[in-house]
């Protein structure tokens, strides 16, 4: 379960020249293989950088925060995670694949037992309730089958107070990638995601439209418990 719309050479140079759309679009959703373990976790952190970092950016992490980021990808979420925050970090990705990927690359981080890595769907999360206190997922919301089902799920594991940011890129911005993300993606602007968080029980619900060379189109929803 992962992202797109990095940069729109990426998708345009694969899906045109290399790799089928519906091939591309698959692994944006779930990585899978040799492709998705060492090209598109690679690809996505640089191509979706500038997302991943407002996202983060939103949550405000404090040193004691407990932090997931759902949909870890290539992991550069975790990576800045772990240099704001003393607390414990965990990772929960829908592909085997990235899961292995990301043991490998944050093994002292594991082997420490400060990191968790799993795989699970977002719709049953096989954790706790008010395990988090910040939560993040960029640009996997396309993705879920039953987004107010995935988004309650993440509000039971979230602290009474945590904080909980979905960065995404905005409907208008996805269908410029329409060969890609006619494959499976819904797609959406703020007000729906708002609506979806306020239904799922979070209140204060903001979003931050985005600005940047890459990120404009983009948008960051914050919401709390």
């Amino acid at each position: 379960m992962n992202q797109v719309a990095g940069t729109r050479k990426l998708s345009d140079v694969l899906a045109a020249r290399f790799v089928p759309a519906r091939f591309l679009a698959d692994q944006l959703r779930r990585p899978s293989g040799r492709f998705g373990r060492w090209v598109m976790t690679r690809s996505l952190n640089r191509g979706n950088a500038e997302l991943i970092e407002s996202t983060l950016e939103a949550l405000s992490l404090q040193q004691d925060d407990s932090f997931l980021d759902l949909g870890f990808g290539g992991g550069r979420s975790l990576e800045l995670a772990a240099e704001r925050t003393g607390g414990p970090l965990w990772g929960i990705d829908y592909s085997g694949d990235v899961v292995l990927a990301g043991m490998l690359r944050f093994e002292p981080l594991v082997r420490s037992g400060r990191l968790s890595l799993i795989c699970a769907d977002v719709h049953a999360l096989p954790l706790r309730d008010a395990l988090f206190s910040a939560i993040c997922s960029t640009n996997t919301i396309y993705f879920w089958a039953d987004p107010l089902r995935a988004i309650a799920q993440l509000q039971r594991v979230i602290k009474p107070g945590g904080r909980l940011a979905l960065g995404f890129s905005g409907a208008t911005k996805m269908r410029q990638f329409d060969r890609i993300t006619q494959h499976g993606f819904t797609l959406y602007e703020p007000p729906t995601v708002e609506e979806l968080l306020r239904t799922a029980g979070f209140g204060h619900v903001q979003t931050r439209a985005l600005s940047g060379r890459i990120s404009s189109g983009d948008y960051v929803c914050l919401a709390s418990k």
